[in-house]
């Protein structure tokens, strides 16, 4: 037997079926889609692939993050490199330090070739001293060529001083025996055309010297040697 009255009957059948009809209307739009999408004559996907295609960029994004936080990571590992090789002090200090040297080497690559010319000059001046004869030489060109070869041998004891402040010193050669560390071999002599007494493998001229600073080897002494094996009478090789 109904506990309710015909007057609640007819109420709770009118709220039915005002309930059906609402269910019939059509679902308001979701606020910020646009008409063109609401007009449009696709038809609206099933609830199985929206939630497929919505997993896929789901999936889509979280491989995007991770490479953007793998790029991140790089990049400011990079930047903290940089930083710390801009900022350390031993770092800067070791650059500086290999600047002064680069460029100290270019100076003195620049004072050893003006000592060459002066060293060139010089010889060429007393070979032409010790030519002159006879009451020309002495009263002629000599005075000249004596002023011009003490000019260049006070030039180049200045720069012999300024090489030695600097601990830059000739590599001793003539006499000595052939260091391939500090020398390099140009000509090379017949042990029967060497002079008496000679022993092989002995610097017997230098075409251009070579010089050490700090011991380190600026520049590689140019020599003629002794050679080691006999080799037939006058027969000389060229290195």
């Amino acid at each position: 037997m109904s506990t309710f009255t015909p007057e609640q009957q007819q109420q709770l059948l009118a709220m039915l079926a005002t309930w059906v009809e609402e269910l019939a209307e059509a679902e308001p739009a979701p606020a910020g889609v646009a008409d063109a999408a609401l007009d449009s004559t696709e038809p609206t996907p099933d609830l199985f692939s929206l939630l497929s295609q919505m997993t896929a960029l789901t999936r889509e994004t979280q491989l995007q993050n991770r490479a953007t936080n793998r790029l991140h990571g790089e990049v400011q590992k990079a930047l903290e490199q940089v930083m710390t090789q801009s900022t350390n002090p031993d770092t800067l200090a070791r650059r500086l330090s290999e600047a002064r040297r680069e460029g100290r080497l270019e100076v003195l690559a620049e004072v050893l070739e003006v000592r060459e010319r002066f060293m060139r000059g010089l010889q060429a001046a007393e070979e032409r001293l010790a030519a002159l004869r006879g009451l020309r030489g002495r009263f002629g060109q000599r005075p000249v060529l004596e002023a011009l070869v003490e000019g260049n041998r006070l030039a180049r004891e200045r720069l012999d001083d300024v090489l030695r402040r600097l601990e830059v010193y000739e590599i001793p050669c003539v006499g000595q025996p052939f260091d391939p560390t500090r020398m390099h071999a140009v000509d090379v002599v017949a042990r029967s055309a060497a002079p008496a007494g000679v022993a092989p493998g002995t610097v017997l001229e230098v075409f251009r010297a070579g010089y050490t600073n700090h011991g380190r080897v600026l520049r590689l002494a140019e020599v003629k040697i002794v050679a080691d094996t006999r080799s037939a009478p006058g027969e000389q090789d060229h290195v």
